[in-house]
């Protein structure tokens, strides 16, 4: 079977909502709803670790973006991007293209605009030619439904 060649960066929890704060999971397991389209337009995953889980761990406490907001949290969120950011670069230079991001609206780390590893991740890709065409949102409900056509920011 050919590969559709397409790859789309996810924030952890959309795949793996165990790793959400305690009260603010939105599904079980992973939003199917968000999956279900990606598998449908053949897109490839490129799973972000969570920031917050890898920074504070599991039982840690609802955060600010303000609170989260600091040199040691930023240099943290560059630190595990490395990894991603050279999976991108060897998806890019063996023609595979980027399709975009999938983020968490109102996430102080993983909003697609005003999340600090979502700056962070954009930042980096900028620095080394990577583009983003598209950042897409999980929005921010209790029983969230993904809406490619409406949940984007830019195309």
């Amino acid at each position: 079977m050919q590969r559709s060649k397409k790859i789309l960066i996810v924030s952890h929890c959309i795949l793996n909502q165990n790793t959400v704060i305690e009260g603010e999971a939105r599904a079980e397991g992973a939003v199917l709803s968000a999956v279900e389209w990606a598998l449908k337009q053949g897109y490839g995953f490129l799973q972000l670790p969570c920031p917050e889980f890898t920074f504070l761990g599991l039982d840690r406490p609802s955060m600010t973006y303000e609170e989260y907001n600091t040199p040691e949290y930023r240099k943290h969120c560059r630190e595990i991007l490395l990894s991603i950011l050279h999976q991108a670069q060897d998806y890019v230079n063996n023609g595979y293209e980027i399709m975009g991001l999938l983020g968490i609206q109102s996430s102080p780390s993983c909003d697609p605009i005003k999340g600090i590893f979502m700056e962070e991740l954009r930042a980096i890709f900028t620095e080394n030619g990577i583009t983003l065409k598209t950042l897409w949102y999980l929005p921010n409900t209790s029983e969230p439904e993904f809406k490619s056509e409406e949940h984007y920011i830019q195309k």
